[in-house]
């Protein structure tokens, strides 16, 4: 990301707010190539292999040096502070590298270095909400199965980022009963809501692990059988039984 000159932070171009993107350092450039990780494990005395207990990865941080391009004063610093200092993660892009979305915030130390008459630049770092780099938002046509049959209906999902996937679900239910979506690529793990109303509209976000129905006081926990959707990388293969229209609305993850 060091190449590129101007970016957008929380809907705002750095070219409207009279900043570009310089390295300082001279040679190639340097970047964080993964998200730092952390191997958990427990020894054991005698043994000298200890259990593995799994992983845990950091945030993704990167550092951002700016130039001010036609000098700067005190309303000019102010209104770049209020731009950039949000204390919510808010969606940093490169134009020229669309696809890759992050959500960050200024962290850490800053720095300005200036010559005293308006002119220099600063240093700040950003730290992301996740280790993961995002794609931008996408809301797929509905699909429908109001005439399922009662073996279901075969579909495919393709995954194209780097690491799992749990997308946002949209239900719309066609007649009285019950809808299952088996992912046979998931080692046929099936995600199943029973009892739903004709024309009733179920939201499902499978990361956060919440549902929730258009029906004023209707909570459907107890109707669901506590497996989540979970796309793995690469083509998924499910089966839908149930009629009902379908939506999902996701963000790939990259390394």
């Amino acid at each position: 990301m060091r190449e590129f000159l101007y970016f957008v932070y929380d809907g705002i171009k750095s070219s409207d707010m009279g900043v570009t993107s310089v390295s300082t350092d001279s040679g190639l450039f340097e970047e964080t190539f993964v998200a730092n990780k952390t191997i958990n494990e427990e020894k054991i005395r005698g043994r000298t292999k200890p259990y593995f207990m799994g992983t845990d990865r950091e945030p993704l941080e990167f550092p951002l040096t700016l130039w001010f391009e036609n000098g700067f004063d005190n309303e000019k610093l102010r209104s770049i502070k209020r731009w950039l200092d949000q204390d919510l993660y808010k969606e940093f892009y490169f134009p020229e590298q669309n696809e890759r979305r992050y959500f960050c915030m200024m962290h850490g130390d800053s720095t300005i270095h200036h010559n005293g008459v308006g002119e220099g630049y600063f240093q700040i770092t950003m730290r992301c909400n996740d280790s993961f780099v995002y794609s931008p938002l996408y809301i797929d046509d509905w699909i429908d199965f109001s005439n399922n049959p009662s073996n279901g209906t075969e579909i495919t999902f393709e995954n194209k980022g780097d690491v799992e996937l749990k997308p946002e679900l949209f239900i719309e239910k066609v007649g009285n009963g019950d809808i299952s979506i088996t992912n046979y690529t998931d080692n046929g793990n099936i995600f199943e809501l029973r009892n739903l109303y004709n024309g009733e509209i179920i939201y499902v976000d499978n990361e956060n692990e919440e549902i929730e129905s258009d029906i004023p006081g209707v909570y459907r926990y107890s109707d669901h059988n506590d497996v989540f959707l979970n796309f793995l990388f690469g083509v998924n293969r499910l089966l839908v039984k149930g009629k009902c229209k379908l939506q999902f609305r996701y963000r790939f993850k990259f390394k």
